[in-house]
């Protein structure tokens, strides 16, 4: 009885031996590849920002090699996965369009926080254009290192690098860390310089001087590739004066006639410069009822509030070259009159998402004035604007997966084919 009880003793001990010797070997062999071929990929450029990054590529190292754009930043990452299914290392970088308000020391004390790790070491790291702030958070159980950096951009972007690794090689880290900082490139986007000051030039003029009436309407028809009419769009801008300042009141109605219909209605209240203002939405579709509310205050910074008691209310810092959605008839028609061929702005949609948008003035022989927008999201939007000659849209065709028009029409047209909406067109007051 004893001998077989040692017999099995001994053999749970070479068990536990064995389980031992192939942990280290494998972690030996996780650092021998980690050290033996780090190379960066080639710079990849981020459309409209005047970024250019390297991330790390080959022996275990994963990436798509390109950007994605996500809650208002842009990100590129690289994944260290020698064996699967879980990554030991991690490099990225983000670019946020609209970042948090906080300093620099409560965001790595936050992080620090989060992780409940402890801050080993910070400073600072100052390239040709930029300069960022830097933190070493490190963690002994289990085993976590992260080198994180910040650096803040022109126009109110902001640009986030971090290197975290599970390995216990802090140095193979720091050196990942240091070759991304050292090879990314950055030259002020012009394109956006250019937006910046074509919306400085409609604040300083303000939005009532572009509004010939006092209360201006708009509507349109939309037809898909068939140029059948399954849809139609509404605008109206009134000019109203308040106190020392005059404040610009728009709505819109959007419907789709569909299986399952979608509408959106939308209200906007601001002042004539768009510096305070509230906006609110709601869409109903397929996937249920959704309202939103923006606004904008003396805080410059603009909430995000969502009705649904699931989501979280959010705040964001903006770019100078922001505008809303329901004002880009005025960005319209300051380009058309403007010397800009080319310009880059930040489109605030109605749910609160923020994306850069290039606008261009293109040739058409079809009407006096044409522009193209392309927002530089990946998402392959494209949509080209006519204008009339008195810079008024009379229609404008986009594509993504498939291919729209929308054409200028009247109420009373779009009234006789939605019979369905002619109450709400007829009767129902704006969204307050």
């Amino acid at each position: 009885m004893n001998g077989s009880y040692g017999t099995k003793k001994y053999s749970a001990d070479k068990m536990a031996f064995l389980a031992i010797l192939i942990v280290a070997l494998l972690l030996a062999y996780f650092l021998t590849v980690l050290k033996s071929g780090i190379s960066l990929s080639k710079p990849i450029p981020l459309d409209g920002s005047g970024l250019t990054v390297a991330i790390p590529v080959g022996n275990g190292w994963k990436s798509e090699n390109q950007w994605r754009y996500h809650e208002n930043a842009f990100a590129i990452t690289s994944l260290f996965v020698p064996l699967k299914p879980n990554p030991t290392a991690l490099a990225y970088c983000l670019y946020k369009l609209a970042p948090d308000t906080e300093s620099v020391d409560a965001r790595f004390e936050k992080r620090a926080s989060v992780l409940d790790a402890e801050i080993e070491g910070m400073g600072k790291i100052t390239t040709d254009t930029l300069v960022f702030d830097w933190v070493h958070i490190k963690k002994q159980s289990p085993l976590y290192d992260a080198f994180f950096a910040t650096a803040q951009l022109p126009n109110n972007r902001q640009l986030d690098i971090e290197v975290s690794q599970t390995t216990g090689d802090t140095a193979l880290a720091e050196r990942i860390f240091q070759d991304i900082i050292e090879n990314l490139k950055f030259q002020d986007n012009q394109m956006l310089k250019s937006g910046t000051e074509l919306l400085s030039n409609i604040k300083s003029s303000g939005l009532g001087s572009f509004l010939k009436k006092k209360n201006q309407q708009h509507s349109f028809l939309i037809k898909n590739e068939q140029k059948k009419t399954i849809g139609f769009l509404t605008e109206s801008f009134i000019k109203s004066p308040k106190k020392k300042t005059s404040q610009i009141q728009t709505t819109s109605f959007y419907y789709l006639r569909v299986k399952q219909a979608t509408e959106q209605v939308t209200f906007f209240e601001g002042d004539d410069k768009f510096g305070q203002f509230t906006w609110k939405s709601e869409t109903s579709s397929r996937r249920g009822r959704k309202g939103v509310e923006l606004s904008l205050g003396e805080t410059e910074k603009m909430s995000v509030k969502n009705f649904d008691i699931s989501s979280e209310d959010k705040n964001y810092s903006l770019n100078p070259a922001a505008i809303p959605e329901i004002l880009l008839d005025f960005v319209f028609w300051q380009m058309l009159q403007s010397s800009y061929e080319k310009i880059v702005i930040d489109i605030i949609q109605p749910d609160g998402t923020i994306t850069p948008t290039l606008i261009s003035k293109i040739e058409t022989q079809q009407t006096p004035y044409a522009l193209k927008l392309q927002p530089l999201d990946g998402s392959g939007f494209l949509e080209n604007i006519y204008f009339d000659n008195q810079m008024q849209i009379s229609k404008a065709i986009f594509q993504q997966d498939a291919a729209y028009m929308l054409e200028r029409t009247t109420k009373e047209n779009i009234i006789t084919q939605f019979p369905e909406r002619a109450e709400y067109l007829l009767q129902r007051p704006p969204l307050k």
